[in-house]
Formats: C-alpha cells, sequence, structure tokens
C-alpha cells in the first residue's frame, strides 16, 4: 500500500512505512470513509497533519491501482509517549457534506431555473435536465470542475422498456384520479396548493361583514395569502384587520391619508394611494409586513395584527376573531381551482393563436364588465361562457387556460404575471402578438395587464379607465404608456406572426397564415426540464422536476430573501442529502471516484442493459460464500410523494394528518402521486426484472406473492422534488432497490482493490452473480498480517438455469 498525504506546511508526505493496520470502506449513494494507524515512535507526525489536508491512496493486487482520494477529517495533535496514532479520512464528497446552501434564495432558484431551461434545448430523450441542474450546482456553488463529474446516461433501451410499463400505469392512475377528484370535490377540499377561492363559498353569515362586496374583499384577502404561502392563522388575522380597519370595505378616505381595505397610508411606504386602492396590493403589502414578524404563532392573533397595523386601539381587533375565523374556514372548504389536481400536459399554442383567441372571445362577449370582484383564481369565473366579471390579470388567465387547457400556475396578480414571464423589452412585446405588456413603476409595483396584438400599437385586455367595453380591445396608447413586457411560458412567438383578424367570427380560432416564416423567439413548451421528445414528459405532464419557489406558493422562500448580514447563513442546508435526492429521483447511485471526480450510474442489478462492468471470480479467491434471504427488506407496493412545501405532514404509521386535508395530505400530492409501482402491473415483470409473462401469469405470481407474504407497502417522502415524472422514476428506483436488497451477502475475497461499488461479481462455479453496494479493504502490516477484501452484494442472480424471482432470478432477464 501507499498513502500520500499533501500537507499545507509540509508539502507531500509518504506515510507508507509507517502503516500499521485500516480499513477503506467504498459505498454507493454515500461518502467514503477511510481509517489507518501510524507508528509514531518519535511523534514524527504530532501538529503535522491538519484536518482537510488531501489524501490519496493506492493499492496493489498485480499492478498499483488508484482506489481513494479525500480530505482528513482526524488527525494528531499532541502526544504525550511515542505511541500508535490513529487517523481518519472522508472521500471527496465531503465537500458536498460540509458545504451549505440554500436552496430557496432567490439566486439558487433562479440558477436551478435557468440550468433547467438550458437542459430542454437537448431534443434527445433526456433525465429530465437533472444532469445539467447537478452539474450546475457543483459548477457554481461548490466550484467542483465539470470536466471532474462523470453521469452515466439511463440505458437507451430502458426507455423503450419501462415507456410500456408507464402506460400501463398512467392507465390505471387516469382511473382512480376520477374517483379522487369526485371525492374531493363532493368534500369541498378541490383548493389545492396556492389556488384562489370563491366568494361564493361564504354563504354564512359573519356578523356584520354579509354584503358582496365584503364578501369579495374577504375572499381577495384569503387568496393573495394562500398564494404567498400564508397559513390559515395568517389569514384569519388579514381578515381580522380588514375587518376593523375599512369594515371589509375598499375606502377611498379615512384617517389623514389612510386609504384602502387596511387603511394604509401612502406617507407610511405602503405605497401610492392608487396601489393601495387595488385590494390585491393592499393585501400583498400586509402578508408581506405579516411574514417579518418572528415568533407571531406565540402571540395572540389581535396582538399580531396592531403589531402590523399599530393601532391606537390595539384590542379593537379581537372581537373579529370568531367572524374572520368563520370566513377562513367556508373558504377553505369551498373554491379554488381544481386546475391543481391535473398534471396532465394540455398542449401549446403560439403567440399568434393566443391573440386571435382574445379577439374572437371579446367579440363573442362584448359586454363583460371590469371588476375586481372575485379575488382569487377561480376556475368556475374563469372557464363561464361569459365570465361575470374580469380584471387585467384575470384576463390573461382567462386567455391562457382558453389556449392550452390548463392554467399551468400562472399567477393570479399583475406583478407575479410579469415574474412568470420571460423578460422582453417594450418594443418587442409591441410587434409580437399574444406578449403581455405591463404597466408599473417597479417590477413589484406592477398594476395592469394587457395582451399584444403584434401591430406595434394596439393591446387587448380588462381595462377599468377606458372606453366601453370593459373587456376588450382599448384605445391605443403611446408605447412610452407600458413599462414591461414579457412572453408567457409554453406559447411559442415568432416575429412576422402576421395580424389578427377583427372579421365577424363565432368566436373560434382560426389563425391566419404567418407573413414570413419568422425567427422563433421562445419555444411552445418553454417549461424548465421539459422535453417536448420524451415520452414520458408527454405521458405525465411537464411540471418542473424541481420546486422553483415564489413567494406564492412557498414560505421559506420568504426567510431566504430576509436572512442576511450575520443571519444569512441560518436557513442553509447541507447540500448532499439535496445532490442525493436528485440523483435517486433519476435512478442513479453515485460515489467518488479513484481520483475523487463524482461518479453515478444507473444501477444495473442484474446485468439486464449491459451497462455495469463484470469482474469473474474465481473459488480460489472466495474465502466463504453465504447468501441470506430476508422477507424484511420485500415490498409489493411502492409509493414515492413529493414533501410538502409546509410543515403539515401526512403520517402514514397511525395515518392521521397535523392540520386540514386540504393544507397537508393534499398539499404533497399524495391523493394523486403518479410514484406508484406495485407488484399488480404485469409490467413489471418484464420491465424490471426481464421476466416474459403473460397477464395471467403474472396475476397469479402477484397474488401468490400477497397470499405466502402479503401485502408489503413502502411509503417515501421525497423532499426536494416536485412532479409526475420524478415521483414515477423514483418509485420505480426504490422498488427495484428493495426488492435486490432483500437478498443480501457479505462475501470475503482476496485481496481485490479492483472491485469497486456498481459492479457485477460473477462467480461461474456456482452459477452465482450478484451486484456490489458496498466495499470494504482492511489490513495488517507485520507479525499476523493480512490483506482482505470483503464485499456487500444484492440482487443474486443465477447465470444459467431456469428463472425465477423468488429465489434467484436469471442474470440478464431474459
Amino acid at each position: 500500500m501507499k498513502v500520500y498525504i499533501a500537507t499545507e506546511k509540509h508539502g507531500i508526505i509518504d506515510v507508507s512505512d509507517d502503516l500499521v493496520d485500516g480499513e477503506l470502506v467504498r459505498r454507493s449513494d454515500g461518502v467514503s470513509t477511510f481509517r489507518f494507524a501510524l507508528q509514531n515512535a518519535r511523534r514524527k507526525y504530532d501538529g503535522v497533519l491538519t484536518p482537510n489536508d488531501r489524501i490519496s491512496v493506492q493499492m496493489k493486487r498485480l499492478k498499483w491501482v488508484q482506489v481513494f482520494t479525500g480530505y482528513l477529517n482526524k488527525v494528531p495533535l499532541v502526544t504525550a509517549w511515542p505511541r500508535v496514532v490513529h487517523v481518519t479520512a472522508s472521500c471527496s464528497l465531503k465537500r458536498l457534506q460540509y458545504w451549505f446552501w440554500d436552496s430557496h434564495a432567490e439566486a439558487s432558484q433562479a440558477m436551478v431555473r435557468q440550468a433547467l431551461s438550458d437542459a430542454a434545448k437537448d431534443n434527445t430523450i433526456s433525465d429530465g435536465g437533472m444532469t445539467n441542474v447537478v452539474l450546475t450546482i457543483l459548477k457554481k456553488v461548490v466550484g467542483w470542475p465539470e470536466s471532474k463529474v462523470h453521469i452515466a446516461r439511463i440505458p437507451g433501451n430502458w426507455y423503450s422498456v419501462i415507456e410500456a410499463l408507464a402506460k400501463q400505469i398512467n392507465a390505471e392512475l387516469d382511473e382512480a384520479d376520477e374517483v379522487a377528484r369526485t371525492l374531493l370535490e363532493s368534500l369541498g377540499t378541490a383548493s389545492v396548493g396556492a389556488g384562489g377561492a370563491d366568494a361564493s363559498a361564504l354563504t354564512g353569515t359573519y356578523g356584520g361583514f354579509n354584503s358582496s362586496e365584503q364578501k369579495a374583499n374577504a375572499a381577495t384577502i384569503y387568496s393573495v395569502g394562500k398564494q404567498r404561502g400564508a397559513s390559515t392563522r395568517d389569514c384569519i388575522i388579514a381578515i381580522m384587520t380588514a375587518m376593523q380597519e375599512s369594515g371589509l370595505n375598499n375606502l377611498t378616505h379615512g384617517d389623514r391619508d389612510s386609504v384602502g381595505l387596511f387603511q394604509q397610508r401612502p406617507s407610511q411606504g405602503w405605497g401610492t394611494r392608487e396601489q393601495i386602492m387595488n385590494p390585491e396590493y393592499a393585501a400583498g403589502k400586509f402578508y408581506e409586513t405579516l411574514f417579518k414578524l418572528k415568533g407571531r404563532d406565540r402571540l395572540e392573533m389581535w396582538e399580531v395584527c396592531q403589531k402590523v397595523q399599530r393601532s391606537a386601539y390595539p384590542r379593537a381587533y379581537e372581537k373579529h376573531e370568531k367572524p374572520a375565523t368563520a370566513m377562513v374556514r367556508d373558504l377553505e372548504k369551498g373554491g379554488g381551482s381544481s386546475d391543481a389536481l391535473n398534471s396532465k400536459p394540455q398542449g401549446t399554442i403560439s403567440g399568434l393563436a393566443l391573440a386571435q383567441l382574445a379577439v374572437n372571445f371579446c367579440k363573442k362577449h362584448p359586454n363583460i364588465p371590469y371588476t375586481q370582484q372575485y379575488g382569487g383564481t377561480q376556475l368556475g369565473v374563469l372557464k363561464a361562457e361569459p365570465p361575470p366579471g374580469l380584471d387585467c390579470s384575470s384576463f390573461v388567465q382567462a386567455m391562457y387556460l382558453r389556449g392550452l387547457g390548463a392554467l399551468y400556475n400562472i399567477p393570479r396578480v399583475a406583478s407575479a404575471q410579469y415574474a412568470f414571464c420571460k423578460k422582453v423589452s417594450v418594443k418587442t412585446a409591441l410587434d409580437t402578438p399574444g406578449a403581455l405588456l405591463f404597466k408599473g413603476s417597479s417590477p413589484s409595483g406592477i398594476h395592469h395587464v394587457e395582451m399584444s396584438l403584434g401591430n406595434g400599437k394596439d393591446t387587448i385586455g380588462a381595462h377599468s379607465r377606458r372606453a366601453n367595453p370593459n373587456v376588450g380591445v382599448g384605445p391605443t396608447l403611446p408605447a412610452s404608456y407600458w413599462d414591461y413586457g414579457g412572453f408567457l411560458p409554453r406559447v411559442a412567438y415568432t416575429t412576422g406572426a402576421g395580424g389578427v383578424i377583427f372579421g365577424e367570427n363565432d368566436g373560434g380560432t382560426e389563425i391566419p397564415e404567418p407573413t414570413d416564416p419568422g425567427v422563433e423567439l421562445v419555444t411552445g413548451a418553454d417549461a424548465p426540464g421539459y422535453n417536448p421528445n420524451d415520452p414520458f414528459d408527454k405521458m405525465f405532464g411537464d411540471n418542473a422536476w424541481l420546486p422553483i419557489s415564489t413567494a406564492e406558493n412557498d414560505p421559506n422562500y420568504f426567510i431566504a430573501q430576509a436572512l442576511v448580514g450575520p443571519r444569512a447563513l441560518l436557513n442553509d442546508q447541507p447540500l448532499l442529502p439535496y445532490l442525493k435526492n436528485l440523483f435517486n429521483s433519476t435512478m442513479r447511485s453515485f460515489c467518488s471516484a479513484p481520483n475523487g471526480d463524482l461518479i453515478a450510474w444507473y444501477p444495473d442489478y442484474y446485468g439486464m442493459w449491459g451497462t455495469a462492468a463484470k469482474m469473474v471470480i474465481e473459488p480460489i479467491e472466495v474465502q466463504d460464500f453465504e447468501v441470506s434471504w430476508s422477507d424484511d427488506y420485500m415490498v409489493t407496493h411502492q409509493f414515492a410523494v413529493t414533501s410538502p412545501l409546509s410543515g403539515n405532514l401526512f403520517d402514514p404509521a397511525t395515518g392521521t394528518v397535523r392540520n386540514s386535508v386540504g393544507e397537508s395530505y393534499l398539499a404533497q400530492g399524495a391523493i394523486l402521486t403518479s410514484g406508484v409501482v406495485t407488484i399488480d402491473f404485469p409490467g413489471v415483470w418484464k420491465a424490471l426484472f426481464g421476466m416474459d409473462m403473460s397477464e395471467k401469469e403474472a396475476e397469479e405470481y402477484a397474488n401468490w406473492i400477497k397470499q405466502r407474504f402479503g401485502a408489503r407497502p413502502d411509503y417515501q417522502q421525497l423532499p426536494g422534488l416536485v412532479g409526475p415524472k420524478a415521483q414515477f422514476f423514483s418509485a420505480i428506483f426504490l422498488f427495484l432497490r428493495q426488492f435486490a436488497y432483500q437478498y443480501s451477502a457479505s462475501i470475503p475475497l482476496t485481496w481485490m482493490p479492483e472491485v469497486w461499488p456498481g459492479m457485477l461479481l460473477q462467480f461461474p462455479a456456482f452459477n452465482f452473480q450478484a451486484y456490489v453496494t458496498t466495499v470494504t479493504h482492511s489490513f495488517k502490516f507485520g507479525e499476523g498480517g493480512y490483506f482482505n477484501t470483503s464485499v456487500q452484494v444484492a440482487a443474486p442472480a443465477r447465470l444459467t438455469g431456469d428463472k425465477k424471482l423468488l429465489g434467484l432470478p436469471m442474470a440478464g432477464g431474459s
């Protein structure tokens, strides 16, 4: 053995001659470790070595092989007398284990979003952009050179085999989803995630706050809160405050310069008078201040109201707690967008088609009033023919919904819609049909939005101060009126796309031919991580592979932006678990390479895909041989569910939920998860184990397993992931790993430094093959010394003979 340590003060030190004993443990999916002992006869290592010095280890059987590169952990500092000293080290992944970052920070979110977007430009079937995300994070966050990261592609033939299984599972889930949606609607819990609320849900009596205007304003306050990640308690506090300050009326006057629902004062920095008179803006400013209050959940509700508003009569808020609570409870039960329950892709649309659709819609329904009465994203209002009323941002939502078949989480308010868009100049937006134009003093102060007709001047939308009709094509405004332009995701915008037709029609979507081929400005499937050529994206939807936090859907987003200065690291987490989730969700194992590089691979447990390295072991090289089979690891039904954004968790052990159904179990998507792989699907045996069985044979086999062992469900929450594709791939990875790990063995071998996790070991003399999960090299110099290698293996298989699964399956599948 040779062991070299690169120290800061003494250069490279060869400690090989002083080695006494040691153990090197290499693992897949984790940090590998090396512990060793050194002779310290003259205390020559005291104070010489320093934690995080680089270490390199070479071993030899037939020729020298580099086996370990990493960093020292524990080193000798002072010893009283000459003695043996002990040293420990971790592989190069120690950098990730102790490198902290905040995944919710705006810079982190923007980096991940851009990495996903860049990956979507690859037209080949991909892993949803995760390879590019990992490379980007390692390069920009850790400073890990891209040349020292090696991520193997998922086997090309894997997709065609698994696609058949995915279709089978997807068809079964469709039927189950219909039952779930029907049940949820009957329970009044269709409001999921960041959806808004419908004032029509307020059918009760709420003290003196029962007029249609008061109920609509309460719904607006609730919806803005939910869009920004507020808790139920936060929403009650906000409505209590508005009840006291304005009686839930959008007042144009008040004490001194106070106006609006919360009687906020322009002179005190709450915004301009025009902004504060916008209920959505006013509610947003209230929550913005509320979220900055530390420990607010430990205060009485009226105390929280007072800390935000600073009223001369602080306890006056207290009397409104009961009616505000009743309002919020009713808003939770009814309304909201059921679109959040539907993850299926509905297609894309060109910018010209979107603009033409808007024109046709307004000609068909020329008398839709402008109104802010409907304060949330209400699918019933947006889908109505015609809607009872729209404001500027809900008009954009209504057109987007009609054009694409789903809302795709397009935000409710104009400023959030601008953040949702790809930024372009006002001129580009005016020249591009279907682009959006925004009015506001700053991105956060945007208060109006309309859609461009592409002729350089005209727009269409809902406007409060323009000529009738309130919803439709407005008078031409100078380009200087608009402050910002944006392109919506999943809309294909092109130059030279022609213009809309204003002739008579029935409200259809007949689109004129482009005047020239034009230049594509943004792709129609402009969703991070979505690949239109990937059958799995088409099947399971184009939800982002990672949660992209926004102020509307994740309260951690606020924390991340607020923690600056001395508190900046307070919310940070180690990077290694985050990256492990990314690798596992794309069905990869990972570890450090012998030279310290990071390597990741698809675990070919049974040699089905031809990607695993194979090593043939002869009987003389085996010290012992015993394989055990335990049903402790058996899983018949694997469920993978993304963890909720909130702290409300479903406990599968007790079947209880810490908070209401709408805020917890549904928020994590468990009811509609696509992360389902079970032995009840005949395609499982072919796709995952290479066993070609008829549907009847597969059913009989699954029934036999359940009769003998019982159903064994496993439920895994996956923080850091979102979307049906991530859930499905994770379920496959977990299910296959559990099946492989129910067979295990620790096999002591002669000295074999060439063996590595992820390899297949073949023992022809025993008609046996197994997948290596962990490798341990142990050594001792001197009297009674030894050099041994032992391997932990899983997924044992026969090399020849009849093909079975419970027992030993066939190596290489069929």
